[in-house]
């Protein structure tokens, strides 16, 4: 079955690819090619139009670097990101003395320029590599110091293949920071400097409102390292 569009519907359940609130969703069969072409063409033509640019120091909504410090000391590190964007969190790695700066893994080419270009402009350069994140693409193996992605892991076909390979491009005593977007994230709204469930009729639990309250959970965010 060829990628189709589909129309947001609440009562629909499709297997969908690069959807959130947007009005509309791509939905495509499980064949893993197919699923790479429609990630690709997503973001080559609208990705960062409809869904926005999400990079260091921010790992998503409310959470930062400045917060965490999950990086620590980056002079002199090797630098590998997954999923580039527009090169945004490779120029801010870059910027605090990374030594060797790794980007891409990355499944659109369109991205990789915008990465290539927005680097340049601030006298940075990176290895890019266009390949699907969970397929063998040269990169060498015990080698870096930092892997790390910004909402982008999500984005995998086969998430143990994913984790299994970043493990082996990582040095002994290497790190592996990950974000990705919380589910709690369409139940709430930002209200009076805390988050909050919506106020919404459709958020119903057998037909009571859940109450409104605030809650802490911000973005899905790891960090972890070879043993």
């Amino acid at each position: 079955m060829e990628g189709s569009t589909v129309m947001e519907d609440s009562t629909q359940r499709a297997n969908v690819i690069g959807a959130r609130d947007v009005g509309c969703a791509v939905s495509v069969d499980k064949n893993i090619n197919t699923i790479h072409q429609t990630n690709e063409t997503f973001w080559s033509i609208k990705g960062n139009d409809v869904l926005g640019t999400t990079a260091l120091p921010l790992y998503g909504a409310f959470v930062s670097e400045e917060n965490c410090q999950l990086f620590g000391e980056m002079n002199g590190k090797k630098v590998l990101e997954i999923g580039c964007g527009t090169g945004h969190s490779l120029h801010y790695v870059g910027k605090r003395g990374a030594s060797e700066l790794w980007g891409g893994l990355d499944i659109s080419k369109d991205q990789i320029d915008k990465t290539k270009a927005y680097l340049a402009k601030h006298d940075l350069v990176s290895n890019l590599i266009c390949s699907p994140m969970e397929e063998a693409c040269g990169i060498p193996t015990d080698y870096f110091d930092i892997v790390y992605s910004v909402y982008g892991i999500g984005w995998t076909t086969d998430l143990d293949c994913t984790f299994e390979r970043v493990y082996s491009y990582l040095k002994q005593g290497g790190t592996f920071i990950f974000s990705w977007s919380h589910p709690i994230h369409k139940c709430v709204s930002f209200e009076d400097e805390g988050l909050h469930f919506k106020k919404n009729p459709t958020l119903m639990n057998h037909g009571i409102p859940y109450p409104l309250m605030e809650i802490h959970c911000h973005c899905l965010i790891g960090k972890c390292q070879p043993i």
